[in-house]
């Protein structure tokens, strides 16, 4: 029994490792946007690619996630998201000079992470009962938590007191690490073989969100005409309802959306989970050049102000996983949901001159919200679904939050270029303008949180998943 238990927390260590690595590395580039804006010399807009890059390849990638697991099995296929995650590290390192090589680096290490996330749990639910996924949810997102706070720090002190490259080199022992714990304690999966590569579905895809991205860049264009961005987002909203259909007619889909059909939670809880995930990638789009453009923070005082975020986070996730472990109420999650809309919202009516512990005690804040409400709405979720089914509603759910939060991002970084350099034509000095957007921006993204409290209620006031009844586990 000591003998297995110790293999199940190797196994959790073996599929964190990785996990972490690509939360820390991504959570210090979102924070080192306006760092790279000035660094590369270029736009805003530009530098919001350095974001979307990473998110737009992980949805790419998520549908085919399925398909290489079928190919592969789920633990080579997640060695497979660690390799070119370390190789690339090394890439980045060496040629960190180029601001191309930079987005290339992106681009495959969001790759990496459309293999490694959506895999990450169902690795850790075939090692862990249903008696205690909660516990295991709540330590798997509590540990992960831990970059995001590691990140933002130390990419500021890197960016501070080193050199770039240093963050890149970074990586590496963390990719090693994790490859020799996967290979060593994860079971050999067989692969299925039951899925067909069609390319005329990932025709489909690429080209629909590559029509809608290109038609989100030119909107704000000077040389290129109204007609031609409208016609471009037309055109790739047209060919994702294709590849939707066309996927929906296959016996083996890349991604089963009739998952959203057969029941009445999963559908609810992706909706909430979509919205906060757009949020929270607006969120760490705005702060950073909130901390650093309007109180002109350093970066190393703005990575550290993510650390009561992340600590706050990790502690309620695991309190919120034990909360539903023990069958208690989920009110917890409406809670949660509240704090974080509150938080948001409350940094569009700071002012200039705010107290660092009015910063701190909101970052900890919107981190204990977001520690009750995130995960555990994206277990219910799963826990609704049959355990065969649980990969691929995993897999469909991350793809949605990660498209919906990719354009969220383009649009926030057009609307954030757009507003301040009109409002400071109209008499604003730079800093005044670059806030008064950044109000703004806060101002629709807790608006947003608000406005999934109602289906936060609903959802936890259905009968989910399983609760505790005398110490076991009984169906509710």
């Amino acid at each position: 029994m000591k003998l297995s238990l110790l293999k199940g927390h190797a196994v959790l260590w073996a599929i964190l490792t990785g996990a972490f690595a690509l939360v820390l590395t991504n959570s210090a580039f979102n924070l080192l946007l306006p760092y790279f804006v000035q660094h590369y010399d270029i736009s805003t807009t530009a530098g919001g690619w350095i974001i979307v890059l990473y998110m737009l390849a992980m949805t790419l990638t998520m549908p085919m996630a399925s398909l290489i697991v079928d190919r592969l099995g789920r633990k080579q296929t997640y060695m497979l998201g660690i390799c070119l995650y370390g190789i690339f590290s090394i890439i980045g390192a060496l040629f960190h000079a180029y601001f191309e090589v930079l987005l290339i680096v992106r681009f495959v290490h969001g790759v990496a992470a459309g293999l490694m996330i959506p895999l990450s749990l169902v690795l850790l639910f075939d090692y862990y009962g249903t008696e205690v996924r909660g516990r295991i949810t709540g330590a798997w997102g509590m540990l992960l938590m831990l970059a995001p706070t590691a990140g933002p720090t130390l990419g500021g002190f890197i960016i501070e007191y080193g050199r770039l490259e240093y963050l890149f080199w970074l990586n590496v022992p963390f990719a090693v690490f994790s490859l020799i714990l996967c290979g060593s304690y994860i079971q050999v999966y067989l692969p299925a073989r039951r899925k067909r590569w069609h390319l005329s579905s990932m025709i489909l895809l690429i080209g629909g969100i590559g029509a809608l991205s290109l038609g989100l860049q030119l909107y704000a264009s000077p040389i290129v005409g109204s007609g031609v961005p409208w016609s471009l987002m037309a055109v790739g909203i047209a060919l994702l309802i294709r590849f939707i259909q066309t996927e929906n007619r296959r016996k083996e889909p890349l991604i089963r959306y009739q998952l959203l059909r057969r029941n009445k939670v999963f559908p609810l809880t992706v909706l909430v989970s979509t919205i906060q995930d757009c949020v929270m990638f607006g969120v760490i789009f705005a702060l950073p050049l909130l901390f650093q453009d309007v109180f002109h923070m350093s970066p190393a005082l703005s990575g550290a102000l993510f650390i009561p975020l992340s600590i706050c986070t990790s502690l309620f996730m695991w309190i919120g996983g034990s909360l539903m472990d023990r069958g208690r109420s989920l009110q917890f999650i409406a809670w949660g949901t509240a704090l974080v809309a509150f938080s948001i919202v409350s940094f569009a009516f700071l002012p200039l001159n705010t107290p660092l512990i009015i910063l701190v005690l909101l970052m900890a804040c919107r981190g204990i919200g977001v520690g009750l409400s995130g995960m555990s709405i994206s277990a219910l979720g799963l826990q609704a679904l049959s355990e065969e089914d649980m990969h691929e509603g995993s897999a469909l759910s991350t793809t949605i939050e990660r498209l919906a939060s990719s354009f969220a991002i383009m649009g926030l970084t057009l609307f954030y270029d757009m507003r301040w350099q009109w409002l400071a034509q109209t008499g604003a000095s730079v800093e005044m303008a670059k806030w008064g957007a950044l109000r703004e921006i806060c101002i629709v993204l807790g608006s947003a949180i608000l406005l999934t409290l109602p289906l936060v209620l609903l959802i936890t006031r259905k009968k989910v998943g399983l609760i505790v009844r005398d110490g076991k586990q009984a169906p509710v």
